[in-house]
């Protein structure tokens, strides 16, 4: 058995991202490869327990990659980070 840190099976992932101006992903790297994102699919925004310690401020894409992969990555607003969701 492994020595790692556990994580929940399913958790978003850090994921590096890169965006155009507007912040919309023109790529993403997944398992070390550059992938070029080919259109956005939907994005949103979740904004949640803004009235709590811990608020939730995401904005998600749902993203057709090169070769047809389609992908769900979010910006945490908060941290900054982007995450790749499984």
């Amino acid at each position: 058995m492994g020595t790692g840190p556990l994580r929940r099976l399913g958790s978003p992932q850090p994921v590096a991202v890169s965006t155009d101006d507007e912040g919309v992903p023109t790529a993403v790297v997944i398992n070390g490869r550059e992938r070029s994102v080919v259109s956005v699919r939907e994005d949103w925004l979740v904004q949640d327990l803004w009235w709590t310690d811990s608020p939730v401020d995401r904005r998600y894409f749902e993203l057709v990659l090169d070769a047809g992969r389609h992908a769900v990555v979010f910006h945490d607003r908060g941290p900054d980070t982007w995450l790749l969701h499984p």
